[in-house]
């Protein structure tokens, strides 16, 4: 039978879907949006998908959500939990570990990537990406006195935060404390928070906003990860060491040199000659497209080893798409937007790839506006924190500020007199009226700081 919709489809094969991270998870359940009478089909090596639940609409682009490990109790997709070994893109069809062939009209890779885990032949070392992950690290920390972190993005800066009763010693390269996302003007200001945090006998407890499954995966190995962690990840989980209390010690501007296992525990040498021993090392470096399965086979990125896509999310392939942390995008909508690795694209790219899919060569898809704001929304050591657009300085643009140490940081970059970025640490409620501002490029150059001035009602002012 052929669909009838305008993507010519063929409705016996259909989508299939190869992924149950955010981005695969969202392309599947928005696919009916654009094609109602195709088959969709969703593969994943995890029982549970990801799902992004309590979706708020900060701003026309802006938007903050959760992400829950569910079931993938879908009337609009089919469901195969198996593990994919390998791709013939010539026949259409994908081959799962079990032997069974699943033949496509139309195939999305949203497999996602995985940790770069340095030192990966050591029992010591842990490298966090998914609930699996955490949860054999919360089971270790129970016996761990000391804690080492190495990295300095978003998963170790709120595993730095959330663990408790243990000494921990984050080891970083550069000179400030989380630099993806923050300045080192803001660093401080978090860095403030974190060190009255850790010395406090009562650190901020979490309260679990996310269902947690038990899982019993069929045909999965210990080299598959499940999809990667969302906002909030550490919530519904004790990382309790074995310590009465929690001290923090920060190593600037060095990385691991190498290390010695032991019986007892396990050295780490530093590249600025420290020796550290510790009990437990995560490795929170980075992360690798999963790309194995298609070396020789679709056009990667030389930089990142990541699927390249065309501006319909299509790859070097005709009929295959793919979106999420395993793609890479070479081509720029606007200055104002970057490709990071993070939830939030995932699901913009999800939603659009599913429209892009759908359509017929014909039809004009072009990229919606997520891909001309660069929009954030995450948590750093327990606060909100928002970025937008060029949310870092460069040569020939300056910087407006409003601190309230414990309480907020703002943080405007402006070019030209017009906002081109912007940094918000906890509750401030400016994301709305400076997203407006950056996508209509108001000149704010009679104000100047004065913008920030709590005072003055801004909204007023421009309307």
């Amino acid at each position: 039978r052929q669909s009838s919709g305008s993507s010519g489809i063929n409705a016996e094969y259909g989508y299939v879907i190869v992924g149950g991270g955010v981005a695969g998870t969202t392309v599947a359940e928005h696919l009916p949006v654009f094609d109602s009478e195709s088959t969709i089909t969703l593969i994943s090596a995890s029982e549970t998908v990801k799902k992004v639940t309590n979706l708020k609409k900060r701003g026309e682009v802006v938007s903050s959500f959760d992400v829950t490990d569910s079931s993938p109790e879908s009337h609009c997709y089919e469901f195969i939990c198996g593990v994919v070994t390998g791709f013939d893109f010539t026949a259409q069809h994908v081959t799962l570990s079990n032997g069974r062939v699943v033949r496509y009209d139309k195939l999305c890779l949203a497999m996602g990537a995985r940790p770069n885990i340095i030192f990966p032949n050591s029992s010591r070392v842990i490298g966090i990406r998914d609930t699996e992950s955490v949860g054999e690290l919360q089971k270790r920390l129970t016996k761990c006195k000391h804690l080492t972190v190495v990295g300095n993005g978003g998963i170790a800066s709120e595993l730095v935060f959330a663990a408790r009763n243990c000494h921990v010693t984050w080891v970083i390269r550069d000179q400030t404390i989380s630099t993806v996302f923050v300045d080192s003007v803001a660093s401080k200001f978090l860095l403030d928070s974190l060190k009255e945090n850790s010395s406090s006998s009562g650190e901020r407890m979490v309260v679990s906003k996310r269902q947690i499954f038990s899982r019993t995966i069929t045909d999965k190995t210990s080299a598959v990860l499940g999809s990667a962690l969302g906002p909030d990840w550490y919530n519904g989980f004790c990382l309790d060491g074995a310590c009465n209390g929690k001290t923090l010690d920060i190593e600037y501007g060095c990385e691991v040199a190498g290390i010695e296992d032991s019986e007892g525990s396990m050295k780490v040498m530093l590249t600025n000659g420290k020796v550290l021993n510790t009990d437990i090392l995560i490795s929170a470096t980075g992360v690798i497209p999963n790309t194995d399965l298609l070396k020789d086979k679709l056009e990667l990125c030389d930089g990142d080893s990541g699927v390249i896509v065309n501006k319909r999310m299509r790859t070097s392939t005709p009929n295959v798409y793919a979106a999420g942390d395993m793609c890479s995008i070479p081509w720029k909508e606007s200055e104002l937007w970057k490709q990071m690795r993070l939830w939030t694209q995932a699901m913009q790219q999800g939603f659009y790839t599913a429209r892009s899919m759908a359509s017929s060569e014909d039809d004009l898809v072009e990229p919606d506006i997520t891909f001309e704001l660069f929009t954030h929304a995450t948590k750093l050591f327990g606060y909100k924190v928002i970025l937008l657009g060029r949310y870092q300085e460069w040569p020939g643009s300056e910087c407006y500020f409003r601190i309230t140490p414990g309480t907020e940081f703002v943080k405007l970059v402006v070019s030209g007199g017009r906002v081109a970025g912007a940094l918000l640490i906890g509750e401030t409620d400016l994301e709305e009226m400076l997203e407006n501002l950056i996508l209509n490029q108001t000149d704010i150059s009679q104000l100047g700081e004065a913008i920030l001035d709590p005072n003055i009602d801004i909204e007023d002012y421009f309307d």
